[in-house]
């Protein structure tokens, strides 16, 4: 969602209009007083023409005054309409009221919110409560579509309105008119009816239900909102269209051609997804839901469907199969597009639905071990930011908010947490009331809290002040334990940082009959818990299952392409003569996470001394073969080996030309960084760059670019016991 973009005050500039409307000068105008006006209601009707770039619209939005007492007898006032700068006024009329259209003027972009929009003002000369606005506007939409694509991203978030051959994208920038009051934290929500020509060569999809009866009777596609919205979008692309009932929802495909063979996975994605959460979080909220391929990087949701890059599609059964993408994106028709965010708070929906797909799905799955390992990686993210940008979950979506990764990642953890606190039982019941209560309305973490609250019986009101309106996380670390064998004791030392978090801390101790698992509690910097056992222990660990969201010191971050990409000194290691293809772009991948006097190249052959020894390092393909490389892997005990032909791990050759190996290991010399290895036995063998960093693993070996074998380097938290 975009938000509204800040005026400065650059003065009025003139705009033809034609029709009731008066074009007048400013003068004078400066006394009447904008009004907080909503529009309940929009009618959006558009014409586009791909090849010109092009898009000739009219909207009726069916205003009515926030504040009805703002009327005073003989009082003028003004509405303000945002318009994408590129798209030109042409008429307004206004019925219900009396009024003149003044004019525009500029805005200044805003690189991180959308594009440039002018601000057109109406006088309304003789207001009324309720009245409407007939605006007709045409223009040229078109972006630069490679300038928001970038390396080891899959969302070009550059992109807001774009109309060519390729594709139209339109969502946000304002492509048709909205009001504004100035304020940030203000969304309404309206109702909304979209009528869009028919466009040669491509399929047009939008962000509501599709009134078929209509467009079959008049032959203009026209959708509706399933429930009050935020904003309509309209996307479209050189598609053929499958479609498939599940239950009384309908299924729709938009794809290009050669992506028919994916139609099947895609369907069962869907149709597995809905039966999934429906029982957990309630009925899906609309009458349809479409999965739609994209011309440029992306894994959007928007209501009623999911917009994908090509990539993303062509993944195949792993895209259609592993969490995070497509049940991630429907997870979100009911959270952040049923029920709506809270400009006025932070952006939870990323952490709700990161929870419920990237790491619930292993769950529900019955993967334990991979519910560990997502729970576990959770807590080395943290672990591997700095502290200037570890910002609470809360602020996400805000300025100077924390980062995605915090809202994802974090978020999930969050409500991982939650759900223990409630039940899992409980905390999905509440899940259900707040879709059944908010879908179509704003909620805000305080909300979801109030639901929580009344569902559990429970006082969570410390829970979220901590987990959410704090930054950071406890530094969990076992300093010692002793056992006391005639007091039949076993004392433990604990410490948390300098933080002071409340907790129940998950302790397994190990004896000679097996384990044991115990909660401790800890609130200060460092305590002394005793715990009662009748079995002498030889071990103790510190929540082996990571159901603490925590940092972990640096030797206990397991190594993966993240701890590579972090610091701020980097090298590349080329073979001689450099590389080309796909190995370029993964050089580009990652030297895109440091900024360009962070980082250098250095081929065989020309590495000096601490080059190696000082930096993350990648070292690409043939480069593993040169001998000072290779005694740097061998002194830092690098787990693969290389051969004049091939590679080897664990006692085992991998000679075929489709193999190849992603790995990292522990750089000693970088506190937190990372040695990354990629290696393949032929060109073709080498996976795509855009999803290496994606692959959140020690060590990845490929056949044909499919992962057939993943492997951890873990170090855990056990103690012995004295």
């Amino acid at each position: 969602m975009n938000k509204p973009i800040t005026l400065r005050p650059l003065g009025w500039a003139m705009a033809m209009c034609f029709g009731m409307i008066t074009l007048v000068s400013t003068a004078g105008c400066a006394s009447h007083p904008s009004i907080r006006a909503t529009a309940q209601r929009y009618r959006i009707e558009v014409d586009l023409d791909p090849p010109e770039h092009r898009l000739v619209g009219r909207a009726v939005l069916d205003m009515a005054l926030t504040n009805p007492a703002d009327l005073k007898p003989g009082r003028s006032m003004v509405v303000n309409l945002k318009l994408h700068s590129e798209l030109q006024v042409t008429n307004i009329d206004i019925s219900g009221a009396e009024g003149t259209y003044v004019g525009w003027r500029p805005s200044e972009p805003d690189p991180e919110v959308g594009p440039k929009t002018h601000l057109h003002r109406v006088e309304l000369t003789r207001p009324a409560e309720r009245f409407s606005l007939f605006v007709d506007y045409e223009g040229k939409l078109e972006q630069d579509v490679s300038a928001g694509e970038v390396a080891g991203q899959i969302h070009n978030m550059r992109m807001h309105a774009h109309v060519s051959s390729d594709g139209i994208y339109l969502a946000g920038g304002y492509w048709y008119p909205q009001p504004s009051t100035g304020d940030d934290k203000d969304a309404p929500l309206s109702d909304f009816v979209l009528i869009a020509n028919r466009v040669e060569g491509l399929e047009l999809v939008a962000s509501g239900e599709r009134d078929v009866a209509t467009t079959e009777s008049t032959g203009r596609l026209t959708w509706h909102s399933p429930y009050p919205l935020d904003g309509m979008v309209l996307v479209g692309g050189p598609h053929e269209i499958h479609e498939a009932m599940h239950g009384d929802t309908v299924i729709r495909l938009y794809l290009k051609p050669t992506q028919a063979k994916h139609a099947e996975g895609l369907f069962e994605s869907v149709r597995r997804n809905l039966d999934r959460y429906e029982p957990l979080i309630g009925p899906y909220p609309a009458k349809e839901f479409a999965v739609v391929d994209n011309f440029f990087s992306s894994g959007f949701a928007f209501p009623t469907f999911t917009l994908l890059s090509s990539a993303v599609i062509d993944m195949g059964e792993r895209s259609q199969t592993a969490h995070g993408y497509i049940d991630h994106e429907m997870l979100h028709c009911w959270w952040g597009n049923g029920v709506l965010v809270d400009p006025a708070d932070g952006d939870w929906c990323e952490a709700l639905a990161s929870y419920g797909a990237n790491y619930q799905g292993y769950v529900l799955d019955g993967k334990t071990e991979e519910a560990r390992r997502k729970r576990r990686n959770y807590s080395h993210f943290l672990s591997r930011i700095k502290p200037e940008k570890d910002k609470p979950l809360g602020t996400f979506g805000e300025d100077d908010g924390c980062s995605r990764g915090i809202a994802y990642q974090k978020g999930a953890m969050v409500f991982h947490m939650l759900a223990q606190v409630m039940g899992q039982e409980t905390f999905w019941s509440a899940m259900r009331t707040l879709t059944r209560d908010y879908v179509g309305r704003h909620a805000s973490w305080e909300e979801i809290r109030r639901v929580c609250e009344d569902e559990s019986g429970l006082s969570l009101a410390g829970f979220f002040d901590q987990w959410v309106r704090r930054g950071g996380a406890p530094t969990l670390v076992i300093e010692g334990a002793r056992y006391d064998a005639p007091r039949r004791s076993l004392t433990v030392d604990l410490s948390q940082g300098e933080s002071s978090f409340e907790l129940n801390v998950p302790i397994r101790i190990a004896h000679a009959q097996g384990t044991l698992d115990v909660n401790v509690p800890l609130a200060k910097p460092f305590d002394r818990v005793t715990v009662p056992l009748e079995v002498i222990p030889e071990t103790v660990e510190l929540d082996p299952e990571y159901h603490i969201f925590r940092k972990v010191p640096s030797n206990g971050i397991v190594p993966t392409t993240s701890r590579t990409r972090s610091g701020s000194a980097f090298v590349t290691v080329l073979p001689d003569g450099g590389v080309q293809g796909r190995y370029k772009e993964v050089q580009s991948v990652f030297e895109s996470s440091f900024e360009k006097d962070e980082r250098v190249v250095r081929k065989v052959g020309d590495i000096e001394n601490g080059a190696l020894a000082e930096r993350c390092a990648l070292i690409l393909g043939e480069a593993v073969r040169d001998s000072y490389v290779g005694a740097f892997l061998d002194a830092i005990e690098f787990p693969v080996r290389f051969t004049s032909k091939c590679f080897e791990f664990d006692g085992v050759t991998y000679s075929d030309p489709g193999y190849a190996v992603l790995c990292t290991a522990v750089h000693p010399g970088v506190d937190g960084g990372g040695v990354t290895v990629l290696f393949a036995n032929s060109e073709e063998a080498i996976p795509p760059a855009m999803f290496l960093p994606m692959y959140d693993r020690s060590m990845v070996i490929f056949k044909d670019g499919r992962p057939i074998l993943r492997r951890d380097f873990e170090r855990r938290n056990v103690v012995t016991v004295r």
